[in-house]
């Protein structure tokens, strides 16, 4: 199952255009109807939540629904005000934020990521319109904890508090080096950068690299750099000739030097960083 591109006249923040096609837009699909994951074990899963007392995520697993979707569903989208906090509980997904340049509609994915995670956006806690829109890269998942609940449980819970500005803190370092891929350097920079932080941040060890189990196109990259397909899809090809890179239709393999590969892992040992993915 393949993800629906969200409408947008692709271009890129320099006016280049970035990806040919008719616009379309996302939509939610659901699949069928299937038993309910135990909603304390998958809370309990997210790295932000695993230190939380048995309290709190019963308070939030009282809280919470469940639902299924497909490849290329829209989770929140962006303007919208965040009924819940979503909890990818299996699954992948992206955040892509839509500008308008010159008349023209923009697309920059944001994000990718994968379960299990938050799927916090700041509208959320200010009430008002989500930065971004939330797409299922493959069927996912979700857990939705009702708003009014979270922000209850926030006022009266420190830990919870904590947790909570814990993830917002990793949402606005990881924008803050998504502008850095899209502004500065060569495309090819961007991209073999992008990708080793992906393969840092999201990736489970595999011979002499790391496994990024996201069904990301060249488009989405296009999109995370601010270059065309073409141009990505040439350096792709070069990466995987010089035995850097290597696709599959669920995911990338990345070659990581070892160097870069065991500060990863201190953090990753000290809780820092999310760990134990699917």
């Amino acid at each position: 199952m393949n993800d629906v591109p969200l409408a947008h006249r692709a271009v890129g923040l320099n006016g280049e255009p970035l990806a040919g096609g008719a616009a379309t837009r996302h939509k939610t699909r659901r699949m069928g109807a299937l038993p309910d994951l135990e909603a304390g074990e998958e809370l309990r899963r997210v790295p932000a939540f695993a230190e939380l007392p048995r309290e709190i995520i019963a308070e939030l697993s009282i809280a919470s629904t469940q639902r299924r979707v497909l490849a290329g569903a829209t989770l929140l989208e962006q303007g919208a005000v965040p009924a819940s906090l979503d909890v990818l509980a299996r699954g992948a997904a992206k955040l892509v934020r839509t500008v308008t340049v010159g008349g023209a509609e923009s697309v920059v994915v944001l994000h990718v990521v994968r379960a299990p995670a938050l799927l916090t956006d700041a509208g959320l806690f200010d009430g008002e319109g989500a930065t971004a829109t939330t797409v299922t890269l493959r069927a996912s998942q979700i857990i939705a904890v009702d708003r009014r609940a979270v922000l209850r449980i926030a006022s009266q819970n420190p830990p919870f508090a904590r947790a909570m500005l814990t993830d917002l803190a990793h949402v606005v370092r990881r924008t803050t080096r998504r502008i850095d891929e899209v502004a500065s350097g060569p495309v090819d920079e961007r991209v073999r950068h992008l990708l080793e932080g992906l393969a840092l941040d999201q990736g489970t060890p595999f011979g002499q690299g790391r496994f990024i189990a996201i069904p990301l196109r060249r488009r989405d990259i296009a999109c995370m750099v601010n270059a065309t397909t073409e141009t990505v899809s040439r350096l792709l090809a070069r990466f995987e000739r010089e035995g850097q890179v290597r696709s599959t239709r669920d995911g990338i393999w990345w070659k990581v030097e070892a160097a870069a590969a065991q500060p990863q892992a201190e953090t990753r040992a000290s809780g820092t960083h999310p760990k134990g993915r699917t």
